[in-house]
């Protein structure tokens, strides 16, 4: 009877435990890295400093590699158990933590010290990409790996992260852009002093404040102005997506000289009449084909004879 009891126990704890899945759960990208591209610019003043700081060429061989390891700074040790820390922090974070480095600093506004790229942005930046240009998949960093990854900088003072917002209409977070603070800058070996005069010109330059610039009222001024129309954009491109997606689903059902019918009326109906005045046949041909082709809807695309509408 015991034996049959303890039987019994074991079959229910064996259908009751959870499982992981088959599912690999280590890290895809162990080792990313990112530099600037041969064609970008060199950046201005103590940004340029900031990237010279961290990223080093080889002259000889035109091969880019991290100069100095910012994982490894004593900062990062001093700060451990005041963060709620116990030990470093493990190899494939300290690498993520190198390569984002000269990714900030490359995306860096001077004026507000907001990061212009949002974390998917950056995700897709950091992954390794083809011959192409495109992300592989085996080996792509996960923006849940950012997601992560930035709250422990934050924690440290090095960035910090703007409160989320809901877009009610289309159910989904809005894009959110980190901010990097004195010490960011400080970590990458820049005269901070050198630095906010740059930030101070470049405010009464862009002249987009009404308060002095230097003051942080004018820095407060200018990111809740970048963040505005960030906002506008995205609320703007969205709505754009949902719009394209509806015309492309009413389209593709079509016949290629229907398609180009269609969209030659609606572009007819939604252009302003000055575009519409400056512009002869071939122009508004080509704006035809261009929207087709954006909608990839073009010549490659056929409807099947089942699907087609006469």
């Amino acid at each position: 009877m015991v034996d049959k009891l303890n039987t019994a126990r074991q079959i229910w704890k064996r259908a009751d435990r959870r499982h992981r899945g088959m599912h690999s759960t280590t890290c895809k990208c162990p080792h990313p890295e990112w530099f600037a591209p041969k064609d970008y610019r060199p950046l201005p003043g103590e940004l340029g400093h900031a990237m010279r700081q961290l990223v080093i060429r080889d002259k000889v061989t035109g091969i880019r590699r991290l100069r100095r390891r910012v994982s490894l700074d004593p900062y990062f040790v001093f700060l451990r158990k005041a963060v709620g820390r116990v030990r470093n922090f493990r190899p494939e974070r300290q690498a993520l933590i190198d390569a984002i480095f000269p990714l900030l600093v490359q995306r860096a506004d001077l004026a507000t010290w907001i990061v212009t790229a949002n974390v998917g942005r950056l995700a897709a930046e950091l992954s390794a990409k083809d011959e192409d240009g495109n992300i592989i998949p085996e080996t792509r960093v996960e923006p849940s790996r950012l997601s992560r990854l930035l709250p422990e900088l934050a924690r440290f003072g090095i960035i910090e992260i703007p409160d989320l917002e809901w877009d009610p209409v289309e159910k989904y977070w809005m894009p959110r852009h980190i901010r990097l603070t004195e010490r960011f800058w400080q970590l990458c070996g820049v005269n901070i002093d050198k630095l906010l005069a740059q930030r101070n010109a470049r405010l009464e330059t862009e002249g987009q404040t009404h308060a002095e610039p230097g003051t942080m009222a004018s820095v407060r001024e200018a990111r809740n102005h970048w963040y505005e129309n960030a906002r506008i954009n995205t609320l703007r491109q969205r709505r754009k997506n949902v719009v394209r997606g509806k015309q492309r689903k009413r389209l593709a059902l079509l016949p290629l000289d229907e398609r180009r019918h269609v969209m030659s009326s609606w572009l007819i109906r939604t252009l302003p009449n000055h575009e519409l005045f400056n512009m002869d046949s071939d122009s508004f041909d080509r704006l035809v084909w261009l929207n087709l082709n954006y909608l990839e809807l073009g010549v490659s695309h056929e409807a099947s004879v089942s699907d087609s509408v006469y």
